[in-house]
């Protein structure tokens, strides 16, 4: 899955729901913990979503 798109369901997925963890992101993405994390970061920086403890909000 591409960047962009995994950005896109991150996104959404906070959108839905309070707080979603690094887990669930990475079963609707189907990519590793460390890929969610990274995107996590790069969105946190573009002031997308903020960073929390096991996931982002």
């Amino acid at each position: 899955m591409h960047e962009k798109e995994r950005h896109r369901i991150i996104l959404s997925a906070v959108q839905e729901k309070p707080v979603v963890t690094v887990q669930e992101m990475v079963d609707l993405t189907d990519s590793s913990e460390a890929t969610i994390r990274r995107d996590i970061a790069a969105l946190h920086v573009q002031k997308r979503l903020r960073r929390v403890r096991g996931g982002a909000e």
